[in-house]
């Protein structure tokens, strides 16, 4: 019998240290790509982030006020360098206020945000969630 319960003792030790180490191994990344704010008619572009130790993200893009009848495109970028991009995945065209998800995979190493605004403006904000 107690043989059975330190055998017992010992099998939950053994997953209660794999699930930790199983926690502590799994990443997670929040990149504010683009902050609130107006944004105007106009093609730009954010800044470009390594994500190369992520290997899924979605992008979470929150439209807070538009401007007469406007447009929002974004596109998901991709590089090796941080320099040439890439077009990855287009987003689905906004038209209204909102809080929008785009799932990516498969990116590379460094990551941007293309958008595009048509008609007049858009208030929002963009971020991307990544983990491993």
């Amino acid at each position: 019998m107690r043989k059975r319960i330190i055998a017992i003792i010992a099998i939950a030790a053994i997953l209660i240290v794999s699930s930790i180490a199983q926690a502590s191994d799994r990443k997670t990344r929040v990149i504010t790509f683009l902050s609130s704010g107006a944004y105007t008619a106009a093609t730009a572009y954010s800044t470009g982030f390594d994500v190369s130790a992520y290997n899924e993200g979605q992008i979470l893009t929150s439209i807070t006020a538009e401007a007469g009848t406007s447009t929002l495109d974004i596109t998901v970028q991709t590089s090796d360098d941080n320099s040439t991009y890439y077009d990855h995945t287009s987003c689905t065209q906004r038209t209204a206020i909102g809080q929008y998800r785009t799932a990516i995979s498969n990116f590379g190493k460094y990551v941007r945000l293309k958008y595009v605004v048509g008609g007049t403006s858009f208030t929002f904000q963009a971020v991307g969630v990544f983990k491993n």
